[in-house]
């Protein structure tokens, strides 16, 4: 008798956390595009919501709206906010499916992102930490970072797991992957922004 939806998507949430390696190979192949796209759904909504609501991400906001001098309502910015995530996770995993590839891994795109989209869920893990900040000033905020970078980190591991098992790949070419991605994605243009900008300062 299959099992029941909901007790295989509770035995994967578990087993992102407990197995990932086994976990993340048993997603792989199954492809639960449908499960995947709920998943980091829930919880991309559940952190943009904390850190709009936490003390430094309701500032930041504010400070921002007030200097372009425009108000936009909450659900506006709950909405963009989630639908430039949703973009973005089938992009980057667009990205990582290529490049992937080239490296000589086998594997379907479907496969890889429902991996890569289970991969996030431990992000939640630092919601509860965002919203205690609020209330618990410095400590709060200090202790809210850490977690969240460590958090993040695992995160990472997760994501070069998710290619390693989704492509047959090794992990230090699962490293070298997600590697190009960060250089393509955020290395490429912060260099070509610094150069324009300084290009600017000099004809100044």
């Amino acid at each position: 008798m299959e099992e029941r939806t909901g007790d295989k998507l509770i035995e994967w949430l578990y087993g992102i956390l407990a197995r990932p390696v086994d976990t993340l190979n048993e997603i792989a192949r199954e492809k639960p595009v449908g499960l995947a796209f709920l998943v980091y759904l829930a919880v991309a909504t559940l952190v943009m919501v904390a850190n709009l609501f936490g003390e430094e991400g309701r500032a930041s906001l504010e400070e921002l709206m007030f200097e372009v001098g425009i108000t936009i309502p909450l659900p506006v910015i709950i909405g963009g906010g989630l639908l430039l995530a949703l973009v973005s996770i089938f992009i980057l995993a667009g990205l990582l499916h290529l490049l992937a590839r080239l490296f000589g891994g086998k594997g379907g795109y479907w496969n890889f992102f429902s991996a890569y989209a289970f991969a996030d869920f431990p992000m939640i893990i630092t919601v509860p930490f965002t919203l205690i900040a609020v209330f618990a000033g410095v400590i709060g905020s200090v202790l809210d970072g850490a977690i969240t970078f460590g958090v993040t980190i695992w995160t990472i591991v997760l994501q070069v797991i998710a290619l390693r098992e989704s492509y047959g790949l090794s992990t230090w070419a699962s490293i070298g992957v997600y590697v190009i991605q960060f250089i393509i994605i955020v290395v490429i243009p912060l260099a070509i922004l610094i150069a324009v900008l300084a290009a600017l300062f000099i004809g100044l």
